[in-house]
């Protein structure tokens, strides 16, 4: 699949940071006309493993900015959903120098800033849960299609690609801190059951999954 990609980041900017800069400063936002230049606050890389499964989310981080004018303590208030998109947001912000000796920085100002990870030409049709498919299990409920909620102790955030026979492949697992067996448990739970996209449905199809593994309470 050939789609179009953006990455924005709304609230404080990093696409098209200079025509958001004002808006941002009357807003009490970080103070981007304080960067060293544009070039050292750029436009966050989109994972390449993200782009294939299609991973989209909205990231809210937290940061400061130190004496030196270098991004200090940032993290994530409010999760995508998705770790690797959540990695690459700290990872952008992370980047940004701004010129030393700041009045935010004397005062320890806390600045957020919310990266918007989506795909520019709208929703796709996915394969979803045949109903029944899934093999009975004593640990495991069933599987919740398209439930992005974090990993946890209800159930296991899994990603995958679907063959041409409805089987998931390439299963990658958000952990969460939860424990490996009981992912890799989840995984194997996932590959017993099969997927499909009816084709009655108009749109544009894809072959990448989302949702939970539910785990019986």
């Amino acid at each position: 699949m050939n789609k179009k990609l953006l990455s924005v980041a709304a609230i404080a900017g990093v696409l098209g940071l200079l025509n958001l800069m004002s808006h941002a400063e009357q807003r009490g936002q970080a103070p981007f006309k304080a960067l060293v230049s544009p070039a050292t606050c750029a436009q966050p890389q989109w994972p390449d493993e993200a782009r294939r499964y299609e991973i989209e989310g909205v990231t809210t981080i937290r940061f400061r900015i130190g004496e030196d004018g270098k991004v200090v303590h940032p993290e994530v208030s409010k999760s995508s959903g998705w770790k690797i998109l959540d990695d690459a947001a700290i990872n952008g912000i992370s980047r940004c120098v701004f010129q030393p000796r700041l009045d935010e920085a004397r005062d320890g100002t806390s600045f957020p800033m919310q990266y918007v990870w989506q795909f520019s030409d709208g929703p796709v049709i996915r394969p979803m849960l045949v109903a029944g498919s899934c093999q009975p299990s004593e640990r495991f409920q069933t599987f919740r299609d398209a439930d992005r909620r974090p990993s946890g102790s209800d159930g296991i955030l899994l990603r995958f690609l679907v063959n041409s026979d409805g089987a998931p492949i390439r299963v990658v697992a958000e952990p969460n801190g939860q424990a490996p067996d009981v992912v890799e448990q989840a995984a194997a739970y996932l590959q017993g059951c099969r997927f499909a996209i009816d084709p009655r449905l108009p749109g544009q199809h894809t072959d990448t999954a989302f949702g939970r593994v539910l785990l019986r309470l």
